[in-house]
């Protein structure tokens, strides 16, 4: 396993991404986060895997380092942005680096931004500005405003913030990925797909701008080559 730290890396020989969020922002996040990855392992194998923060639950070094053997277990390649539960932020650079980061994986790239404070400002925008081609992917702990997402979002001017980012850049933007909502949930923007990524260390039905009880666990997969997604669900017996 090599944790991706730096802000900018060009990766090769990756076939199969895996997308996901939340794995560590819950206390027993042991019961669900490492069977959902060995579930991930076997049945895709992805050599990446790109997080939409909140790695631990307080921001302390204990915890970064339990989630990390677990990760360690198998091999491939982590690279995080952070959420809000990774503050203060200097634990959470101690042991994934840059809070903002641009992956480039064959023709696609991957642009992560910092909204761990729970907004999107100046530095953000100016940083997918800056970043921004043909066939990127935007990838964010906050979700915006979107419909069915207010209850757990972007506030609404950091939100209307990001859209116009998103809309000056529409054409380049292949789609976008979030954490921070503990449930697989799919919206449009333009076009453009809008993924919260599903639960990890819990998961949550997103239904009716709500949660609306227990949810399965799951990971999006996503395939270099087509550019097309798969969901990887892991059934969670809490559900009656």
């Amino acid at each position: 396993m090599h944790i991706i730290r730096e802000p900018y890396a060009r990766l090769e020989g990756i076939d199969t991404v895996a997308i996901l969020a939340d794995p560590g922002c819950r206390a027993g996040w042991e019961r669900n986060f490492p069977p959902l990855l060995e579930t991930v392992m076997r049945e895709h194998a992805p050599q990446l895997f790109v997080v939409a923060g909140d790695m631990s639950l307080n921001s302390l070094d204990d915890e970064y380092r339990a989630i990390i053997r677990y990760m360690d277990r198998y091999e491939g390649r982590w690279a995080s942005v952070p959420g809000d539960h990774d503050r203060p932020l200097r634990t959470f650079q101690r042991y994934f680096g840059a809070t903002r980061k641009v992956l480039d994986v064959g023709r696609w790239r991957f642009i992560g931004i910092n909204t761990a404070n729970r907004m999107f400002l100046r530095r953000e925008r100016e940083w997918i500005d800056a970043h921004i081609r043909p066939n990127s992917i935007i990838i964010s702990h906050l979700p915006p405003e979107a419909d069915g997402w207010t209850f757990h979002s972007l506030w609404p001017k950091s939100s209307d913030h990001f859209l116009a980012t998103v809309r000056r850049h529409q054409k380049k933007i292949h789609s976008m990925y979030f954490g921070h909502i503990h449930g697989y949930s799919a919206r449009k923007y333009l076009g453009i797909p809008m993924i919260a990524t599903g639960g990890v260390a819990e998961s949550l039905i997103v239904r009716d701008n709500a949660y609306r009880g227990p949810g399965d666990f799951e990971m999006v997969i996503f395939d270099v080559a087509s550019g097309k997604t798969k969901l990887c669900v892991l059934k969670n017996p809490a559900k009656r």
